[in-house]
């Protein structure tokens, strides 16, 4: 992984502020978090027809960014998230050294 710019560090969490629409509890290498972590969760639901059938197949993704200094230490498939109350585990890390993670969340949101 690259080294973060100090400039993509102080952003992220000015753009979680700012833009957020959840709190987010993490835990991290079977530690949970003191403290709540401001998110932007998006959702989006896709519709592909398989021809081979001849149905159409709905998929969602669930896609939660934070400040990438707000959750050192995070991995995906080893850790969690809990939001409103109800654990996700995280399928997906994709760290691109600028400010913010992207991760790509398992379950029914």
């Amino acid at each position: 992984m690259t080294r973060r710019p100090e400039i993509f560090a102080r952003m992220g969490s000015k753009f979680a502020k700012a833009f957020g629409n959840v709190d987010a509890v993490f835990t991290i290498a079977g530690v949970v978090s003191p403290k709540a972590v401001r998110g932007i969760l998006r959702v989006w639901r896709d519709v592909e027809l398989m021809e081979e059938v001849d149905q159409a197949v709905e998929g969602t993704t669930h896609l939660l960014a934070v400040a990438a200094t707000d959750v050192p230490g995070l991995e995906s498939k080893r850790d969690t998230v809990v939001i409103d109350g109800v654990t996700y585990p995280i399928i997906n890390v994709s760290d691109d050294a600028r400010a913010m993670l992207k991760l790509s969340l398992s379950g029914d949101i």
